[in-house]
């Protein structure tokens, strides 16, 4: 058939063939695009149970809306014989993977939460797949998963196209209900998943034999061979998890596949923590002790000085981060116990420790008075203490004095390295490092009236010593959260975070905090690749640096690498939980692959924070994305009303609105709320893509196309918008939108936008 046209699909070349039909590879000549189409075989073209079980396959498919299922374009019949026209996975087969070499289990577990990700999605709709195995399941290049083949599909509802009595699906993969041709449910597949994840960890099939009555013998009777008796050193827990799923009785087995999803994103933070223990250097838990700083409490006479004592705990928390064989709890993580009384062994526990710092700080004029001790979590005595009198201008030795001491207490040589790390640090002006401190105070805080006031204070800093490196990052990043939160929209803001960036790094090239900062501008101008560059360098000069880490995972995802995109911003949260924006940003970016129950799980932890309007808000806001995106539309409406509640009539609320409105059918609603939404400045990814949602819900398609050009002028739109969002499936096989999403990859990959 190649060369011939069924309908308006040229076929190209064959890309294989199954029970049923043929599928090739195919150019839709309308819509100008590559196809795969699967075509039924002549044999089978005049018999009614293969067509319409044919017909099934396309339905079951269609049905599904989610970014782990192959999606179906059209399903009819030429000349007689039905095909289905689907996408087109550039890639190969989860079985040609397996055959080619062992796969790593962080790869194993990547593929597998996607797969479970998919049938989650099948399974809600009342789908069981009964043929899940590693030819059924395609691996893209960008490592993305899709689950294709549903010919054997049980629909709910549906009239059975199967006796009772009679086996369906792949021997090797099948459970042993469907092995006995006895009912199934969802649980079968369940099974043949387990069975994937086996032969995925072993690259051997657990049931194998060269003659099927064999293998099903093997099947119903027999236990498989120990995931560890083929490859050593497999964890326990994922041993656990295979034996779980393919347990012979389905009773045995987990309930759901949402149950196996959650021990498997469980057991993939696991390995998470075991990588961030060893540290990007390779260290064992063994080699490194870990100890927290409690912030040093103020006894001054003017509690105003509080930022004073705050500033000298971050300063010895940095020294130590330094240290490479000491894992430093952050300055977020121990937040939370100031000013509080604190049991060291229950914190230890929970920060699992080896000690706790604890002091004072009186300050008096040009004077100091510190007593600091430090204590052993499990037996609850002082390993080291000590208290200083000094002057106000030795602050910076004695900062690094005591992180000394603490090392030595600890039983950790310093190596000539973290000697060097531990010197290289601000020695100048005691005056300009005062307002330094204040600034950072303000910073923390995010409104724009406390952002300005940290800008001055930074300022007066560098009034006073023109060459403090960390005052000119300080600045930066006080004009990036300017211009992140929309309180300016100005380019001349970014230009002035870029050039006090700079400036840092040519006063002290190795500040690390620079190198985020001016990474940060990078990203906002859409310079990627120099961004993750800066970013990564951040990190390789100060490891415990969460923060950057949440960054780089931020342009991991402009940049496509989705895995890494999730590795960095995990390893940020494992660093430092307390970093709330960790919570939303990691919520973001699940619900932007379509990952729902993941994004949903981060964004409530968010709201069980409860402390602040600003949690409720967030938490809010994005439960309202994470239903639209789902089509539960009332359960979206609900949350942006608690929105608004909060943060009425704003923007984002505005745009968010519109598109809720929209998609329930209330255009006049939705209508008003894009009015108030471009009175006011729209320039936020968040606020473009909600209202190309709202017109595209209004059937507004001209002004769809119009605000995806302008989101692409304004550097305002992301490509994973375009390529994953649920509520834009019927715009992606149009020529006009194909191009659209070309452009923005070609502008946000493009190496001159780096």
């Amino acid at each position: 058939m190649i060369g011939q046209s069924v309908s308006r699909y040229k076929i190209l070349s064959k890309l294989g063939e199954g029970g049923m039909g043929e599928v090739f590879l195919a150019e839709d000549t309308e819509l100008g695009r590559k196809v795969a189409l699967k075509v039924l075989s002549p044999a089978f073209a005049s018999a009614a149970d293969a067509k319409l079980r044919f017909k099934r396959e396309a339905q079951a498919a269609a049905a599904l809306n989610h970014s782990n299922i192959i999606t179906v374009y059209e399903i009819a019949e030429y000349q007689d014989r039905c095909y289905i026209a689907m996408e087109f996975v550039d890639g190969v087969s989860l079985k040609v993977l397996i055959n080619e070499k062992p796969l790593p289990v962080e790869k194993v577990v990547n593929f597998a939460i996607q797969i479970g990700e998919g049938l989650s999605r099948a399974h809600q709709a009342g789908i069981v797949h009964r043929d899940i195995k590693p030819d059924n399941i395609f691996v893209d290049k960008e490592g993305r998963v899709k689950i294709l083949d549903f010919g054997l599909a049980k629909l709910k509802g549906a009239a059975k196209l199967t006796q009772t009595g009679a086996a369906t699906g792949t021997f090797a993969y099948m459970s042993p209900e469907q092995a006995k041709g006895e009912e199934v449910d969802l649980r079968t597949d369940i099974f043949s998943f387990g069975v994937v994840l086996y032969e995925m960890l072993t690259g051997r099939l657990p049931f194998s034999s060269e003659h099927p009555a064999a293998a099903i013998y093997a099947l119903l009777h027999e236990t498989p061979m120990p995931i560890v008796r083929h490859v050593l050193n497999i964890p326990l827990r994922m041993q656990e998890i295979v034996e779980k799923a393919m347990a012979k009785e389905k009773q045995n087995r987990y309930s759901s596949i949402d149950e196996l999803l959650g021990e498997l994103k469980e057991f993939k933070k696991e390995l998470f923590d075991e990588e961030l223990v060893a540290g990007r250097k390779g260290a064992s838990k063994s080699d490194k002790k870990s100890v927290a700083v409690l912030y040093f409490e103020n006894l001054s006479s003017d509690p105003e000085s509080d930022y004073f004592s705050a500033g000298m705990t971050e300063d010895i928390i940095t020294d130590l981060s330094k240290i490479e064989n000491i894992r430093v709890a952050s300055r977020n993580a121990v937040l939370p116990y100031k000013d509080k009384p604190v049991d060291v062994r229950i914190l230890g526990k929970k920060l699992n420790l080896d000690a706790v710092l604890q002091g004072s700080v009186r300050k008096l004029g040009n004077r100091l008075r510190i007593s600091a001790q430090l204590i052993d979590v499990n037996e609850g005595f002082a390993l080291w203490a000590e208290r200083y009198d000094r002057e106000l201008k030795e602050v910076f030795e004695l900062q690094e004095e005591i992180a000394k001491n603490i090392a030595l207490a600890l039983k950790v040589k310093l190596s000539p390295k973290d000697e060097r790390q531990i010197a290289t640090k601000y020695k100048g002006n005691p005056e300009a490092y005062e307002y330094y401190l204040k600034g950072w105070k303000y910073v923390y805080k995010y409104t724009r009236p406390d952002l300005m006031t940290a800008i001055q204070l930074f300022k007066d800093a560098l009034e006073l010593d023109p060459h403090y490196a960390l005052a000119y990052s300080g600045l930066a990043d006080c004009y990036i959260q300017v211009v992140d939160r929309n309180y300016e929209t100005d380019k001349s803001v970014l230009i002035k975070a870029e050039e006090a960036a700079l400036k840092a790094l040519d006063i002290d090239p190795l500040c690390a905090e620079a190198c985020k900062a001016l990474g940060l501008v990078y990203y906002k101008q859409w310079r990627f690749r120099k961004s993750k560059d800066l970013l990564l360098k951040a990190i390789d000069l100060k490891p415990n640096y969460a923060a950057a880490r949440a960054d780089l995972g931020v342009v991991y995802t402009y940049l496509g690498d989705f895995e890494k995109a999730e590795r960095e911003r995990l390893l940020a949260y494992d660093q430092d939980p307390s970093l709330t924006f960790l919570l939303w940003n990691v919520a973001q970016f699940y619900l932007s692959l379509n990952r729902f129950s993941e994004a949903e799980s981060f964004i409530r932890k968010v709201l069980n924070l409860g402390d602040s309007s600003f949690h409720l808000e967030i938490g809010y806001y994005i439960l309202a994305k994470i239903y639209l995106y789902q089509q539960q539309f009332e359960k979206a409406f609900e949350y942006i009303q608690k929105y608004s509640a909060i943060e009425p009539d704003e923007p984002f609320g505005n745009s968010a609105s519109a598109a809720i409105f929209a998609a329930l059918g209330k255009n006049e609603a939705a209508m008003e709320k894009l009015e108030k939404t471009l009175q006011g400045t729209p320039w936020d990814e968040d606020i473009v893509e909600y209202i190309i949602l709202a017109f595209t819900l209004l059937q507004e398609k001209e002004k769809v196309y119009e605000w995806m050009e302008k989101g692409i002028e304004k550097n305002k739109i992301l490509w994973v918008f375009l390529e994953y969002n649920p509520l834009l499936a019927e715009l992606r096989s149009e020529p006009r939108f194909e191009k659209i999403l070309r452009d923005v990859k070609n502008k946000t990959l493009s190496e001159t936008q780096s």
